[in-house]
């Protein structure tokens, strides 16, 4: 869906996208006035690639990407293009490349309509070629760009253009946590370090309750760490990732976190307002420089094991002002209850230069086996004072709701699933595999899809296709979408001059698709 326009790097065509107008394509159609038609292969790959072209942001990745060539010979564009279409259909190998690029008729038009010729981007090649690209190209312009690189491109300058798209909202909510991505037990992942961890990253915690003989039959897996920085809206369903760090499988959140908050903080002054974390991020350091530096405040559940915890705890009985915020009951007696109340922590644990706001929950449960109440305490604190107690936890439940979502990442969008252990491969595909998700979250809501934000793409592709027996028709600057019948249809119902018309545009056709050896 494009036609040539601007040069891009390395002497290339930019993309220029036509707008679907089916009113007009019909008008034009009766008239024989269209410029192609084609039968469609068009998918949801093909519909997500229109919306990024619509954005603008292959011309922004064009000049923006690291790029690792003196000379290029293929767009960085179209190089990226194929980062998307991989990761929307969840293949991480390169070479099956070459069958996904003959997928969907945008990267077809793409190969065929850009650059040199008829014959993809180069004239090198002495054979016809079936895709404008060969998939070791790809993965050899990758495998070349320096990791460290690429994640920083991520951080800054894709972050700067996501703000340009009203990602970021006033509120500035942001959750940071931390994973692990388990790989094949290879010594060439160079960084994978071997923890007690599932298959799928997930770690066995509490190991200080175990016995001996326990901890000796765990299981230990070779992996990476991920840490997330994502951005939520409390009214909108779905986030965007504003950051990563990937480090060895031992490397500690905290080291990670004090990395990127503070590359974030600055690239984007003031976007951020409040980071939530678990107790893994209790640090004094850390707190005081967000909240002094940068005007962070933070929200972060305590340690049972920590003397403010129980400081608190002691307060808010004392206090005893509870308020109800969740009761459940059976004809004979209440079943749970939650209860909540704030009080404010003065003299914290030492290294806080702040006083804290808390809000402290009490769990009344009923236990069956021993006909009692047990009775369980939950400590939030925060450099910033919220309006209520109850505002406090439910922002707070946002990244207990999260966990979701890293199943998706790795279960669903595969993002463990490296095709090789080169480090600049395992970054690339990190780095598009959360890009194409924050650009699915983005599109989706332009789209007023938010309900379909935690279906798989796999389902969406399938929602979202116009089936197989399609005809894309082109006209001046836009496209319509017909069904096979109705578009023959009104054709064979055309005499005259639209008729002559449509017959030469068809004869032109066919000689272009002999010339590229179809």
């Amino acid at each position: 869906m494009i036609e040539q326009q601007k040069i891009g790097c390395g002497g290339f065509y930019l993309p220029k996208i036509y707008y679907k107008d089916q009113k007009y394509v019909t008008f034009s159609l009766a008239k024989g006035e269209i410029d192609y038609a084609e039968l469609s292969k068009w998918n949801f790959p093909d519909k997500f690639l229109c919306f990024v072209m619509e954005r603008n942001l292959l011309s922004f990745i064009d000049s923006t990407y690291p790029n690792p060539r003196t000379k290029n010979e293929v767009p960085i564009w179209f190089l990226i293009s194929c980062q998307f279409v991989m990761r929307l259909y969840q293949i991480g190998e390169y070479h099956k490349l070459q069958y996904l690029l003959n997928a969907g008729s945008i990267l077809t038009k793409f190969g065929f309509n850009v650059g040199a010729g008829n014959i993809g981007f180069n004239d090198k090649n002495k054979k016809n070629r079936t895709t404008a690209v060969h998939p070791d190209t790809v993965r050899k312009f990758f495998k070349d760009t320096k990791s460290e690189e690429i994640r920083a491109w991520y951080r800054q300058e894709l972050q700067h253009w996501f703000r340009s798209q009203r990602v970021f909202d006033h509120q500035g909510i942001f959750i940071l946590d931390q994973s692990r991505l388990v790989v094949p037990d290879n010594k060439h992942y160079t960084n994978a370090v071997k923890m007690p961890v599932d298959e799928h990253g997930q770690w066995y915690k509490e190991l200080g309750d175990l016995t001996e003989e326990q901890k000796q039959s765990l299981v230990y897996h070779p992996c990476y760490t991920i840490s997330t920085l994502l951005t939520v809206k409390a009214k909108i369903q779905g986030f965007h990732i504003a950051g990563y760090e990937l480090g060895p499988g031992n490397e500690d959140e905290l080291i990670q976190a004090k990395r990127l908050i503070p590359n974030f903080c600055r690239s984007l002054y003031g976007v951020m307002k409040l980071l939530i974390v678990d107790r893994g991020y209790i640090d004094g350091e850390l707190i005081n420089k967000i909240k002094r530096d940068y005007a962070v405040d933070i929200l972060i559940p305590l340690k049972k094991t920590m003397a403010t915890y129980h400081d608190a705890v002691a307060l808010a009985n004392m206090k005893n002002s509870w308020q109800i915020i969740k009761a459940e009951y059976s004809e004979q007696h209440l079943l749970l209850k939650q209860e909540i109340t704030p009080i404010i922590i003065l003299d914290p644990w030492k290294g806080i230069d702040y006083k804290l706001y808390a809000t402290v929950s009490k769990h009344i449960n009923w236990e069956p086996k021993t006909a009692r109440y047990i009775e369980t305490y939950g400590v939030l604190v925060s450099t910033k004072k919220f309006l209520s107690a109850e505002m406090m936890e439910n922002l707070y439940n946002l990244r207990v709701q999260i966990e979701e979502r890293f199943r998706q990442f790795k279960l669903g969008w595969h993002i463990a699933d490296f095709s090789s252990p080169h480090d600049s491969l395992i970054e690339s595909h990190v780095c598009f595999t959360l890009l194409t998700y924050s650009l699915l979250q983005l599109y989706l809501q332009r789209k007023d899809l938010q309900e379909k934000t935690n279906r798989m793409i796999s389902t969406l592709r399938v929602d979202e296709s116009l089936g197989k027996d399609s005809v894309l028709v082109y006209a001046k600057d836009n496209y319509g979408v017909f069904d096979l019948d109705d578009y023959t249809l009104k054709v064979a119902e055309l005499d005259g001059q639209p008729k002559e018309k449509i017959k030469a545009t068809m004869v032109k056709q066919k000689r272009d698709r002999l010339s590229r050896g179809e």
